[in-house]
């Protein structure tokens, strides 16, 4: 069977397509990745704009004729915060549909959550581990705990690299007052969940996505990591530094990309904080997330 998955999410959409007989083993025919920023101020506003909108189609036309010349069977989209979060959301999956013949589904955070844990489960820790998985996204933080690949523990917040900057990060580099109100909207948020989060042990635990990605890349090139490694010590001494600098000067920091530089400081801070509340000291990065999570559950779903 070959399988498409689109993940529309508040910083980039992404595509994978894949060829599986089970849902344990697929093997990978194409993938992309396009920064569209369909939460840029859509996560303040609660609206999504007609250029986010046409930035949109235009991405997921591409990537439908990528699914097709790979002779994918099905095309499965599936839409996250910047869309759930909008009073505007049936106006955006009609547009779509339309423009592209891509029927979009939106997802609630906790399905989000199911989804980009199974995939951080099957894909990055072994199968008889407990494991709890981080994934902060533009537009919320969703956090698992998975035994046996089965789902514990699911939770969602509202805490976004994307929606974050746009509502606290104003000045280049951010001001202090900026800062310390970020970190006390983050530690506000993450209160209930962290003690929902507690009442279960894990053994291991991984992060997904860009934020945790770009942050164990941007370690590496300052000290050469262990199996992809972040330590709570240093995720600390990296956000104090990219927070003192300017956008600009971010973008010539090793291993951070360029259209992340904007965002990490909050992605980086959000982070921090769910590993602090939680008592994390260390985690390994994982770049498994919603679009493998997606593709494991549909191949489950239908019997392979």
């Amino acid at each position: 069977m070959k399988l498409a998955a689109i993940d529309i999410g508040s910083n980039s959409i992404k595509l994978v397509v894949v060829e599986a007989s089970t849902s344990e083993s697929f093997t990978v025919l194409a993938s992309d990745r396009q920064v569209v920023r369909l939460g840029h101020e859509t996560l303040v506003k609660g609206h999504i704009g007609d250029d986010a909108i046409e930035r949109a189609t235009k991405c997921l036309k591409q990537f439908r004729t990528v699914a097709e010349r790979c002779g994918a069977e099905r095309v499965v989209a599936i839409a996250t915060a910047s869309v759930r979060e909008t009073n505007n959301a049936t106006d955006f999956i009609r547009a779509v549909e339309e423009q592209t013949g891509i029927r979009v589904e939106v997802l609630s955070g906790i399905e989000e959550a199911r989804l980009i844990g199974l995939a951080a489960a099957q894909g990055c820790t072994e199968k008889s581990v407990t494991s709890l998985n981080i994934d902060i996204g533009g537009g919320s933080t969703e956090i698992s705990i998975f035994q046996n690949r089965e789902p514990l523990k699911l939770v969602s917040v509202k805490l976004g690299a994307v929606g974050l900057t746009d509502r606290f990060l104003r000045s280049d580099p951010p001001a202090g007052s900026e800062l310390n109100n970020l970190r006390s909207e983050i530690s506000a948020s993450l209160e209930g969940p962290v003690s929902e989060l507690r009442e279960h042990g894990w053994d291991y635990t991984t992060a997904t996505s860009g934020t945790a990605l770009t942050i164990g890349a941007a370690l590496n090139h300052l000290a050469p990591l262990t199996e992809s490694t972040v330590t709570l010590p240093q995720l600390k001494q990296l956000n104090q530094i990219l927070a003192s600098l300017t956008i600009a000067e971010r973008h010539t920091v090793a291993g951070l990309s360029p259209q992340r530089a904007d965002i990490i400081v909050a992605g980086g801070f959000v982070l921090e904080g769910v590993m602090s509340a939680l008592g994390i000291e260390s985690l390994r990065t994982c770049d498994w997330s919603l679009r493998e999570g997606v593709v494991i559950d549909r191949l489950r779903a239908s019997g392979l």
